[in-house]
């Protein structure tokens, strides 16, 4: 048994729900994907159900689980927090070795590596917040972004996390970038990365949900490795945000569902132009055709 637990709370206004008994459906799903126990405190209209887990290598899969099996009601206000005991020995175990992708050598925060010649060096701090590089598909947003002609233009990164994507962006040419995301931590480690990785002047960074309160210029290239339930909603404000010519790049969903995404972005005037698949993950790279 891991000697590292993680606690999901799961929290939520009830009225925003006023026909649905979330509490009974929350910890029906959790206890579905093997909680070890469930609490639930509803003393308020704010409910926090949380789940306890062991951090093993199957967390993240439940995690992914749990995500997909309440993505309807993501959109209409439910929020995620984790919290893992004993930080300091967290930091520990959730440590990396240094690695390449495409032309980045992606460095654990803190750490003092010899960068191979000819590779651009990005410094991530390890932890909770996603984005580190490890995964499939941020590695194949990364290898899309490098074959793009970005020097000089203005991204988005949405659902930044630990601002991986956004660092990548400016280290590849971009003027500008603004990273989104609905998590304060994951917004206070994405300005950490970019301060150790020497953007952090070129990077806005902002509290928000996907596109939704974007209202400024429009932009080059859109980036987001998000679940597959938050597509439609990116997808809708794609043509308000990038310009005629622009790239956006999505990932964060398996092959299997790649299809269906793929026919919902055409209805969008969005042109397939790449696709990567590893591991069972895929990522998509779309052009946007103004009507």
């Amino acid at each position: 048994m891991s000697r590292f637990w993680v606690e999901v709370s799961i929290s939520y206004n009830k009225k925003a729900f006023p026909y649905l008994d979330l509490e009974d459906i929350i910890s029906s799903k959790l206890w579905d994907i093997n909680s070890s126990g469930v609490a639930i405190d509803a003393s308020s209209n704010f409910v926090r159900i949380t789940g306890y887990f062991p951090f093993d290598a199957l967390f993240y899969k439940k995690l992914e689980e749990l995500e997909l099996s309440l993505g309807e009601y993501i959109l209409s206000g439910l929020k995620f927090s984790f919290n893992i005991s004993e930080e300091s020995e967290w930091q520990k175990f959730g440590n990396f070795e240094p690695f390449q992708v495409g032309r980045f050598f992606i460095i654990p925060d803190e750490a003092n590596y010899t960068v191979p010649d000819g590779l651009i060096p990005i410094f991530i701090k390890p932890g909770m917040a996603f984005g580190t590089g490890l995964h499939p598909t941020t590695r194949m947003c990364i290898r899309l972004l490098e074959i793009l002609p970005l020097e000089g233009k203005i991204g988005i990164d949405v659902g930044t996390g630990s601002g991986i994507l956004a660092i990548c962006m400016l280290k590849l040419g971009c003027s500008r970038v603004l990273g989104i995301d609905n998590d304060l931590v994951a917004i206070s480690d994405a300005r950490e990365n970019a301060i150790k990785s020497g953007v952090v002047d070129s990077l806005e960074l902002r509290l928000g949900d996907l596109l939704n309160d974007y209202n400024g210029e429009r932009v080059d290239v859109i980036a987001g490795n998000l679940l597959p339930q938050l597509m439609p909603p990116l997808f809708r404000r794609v043509s308000l945000v990038l310009n005629p010519g622009g790239y956006l790049i999505v990932s964060g969903f398996s092959e299997n569902e790649s299809e269906d995404i793929i026919n919902l972005a055409l209805s969008y005037n969005l042109s397939l132009k790449e696709r990567l698949e590893e591991e069972g993950w895929s990522a998509l790279l779309f052009t946007y055709d103004a009507p």
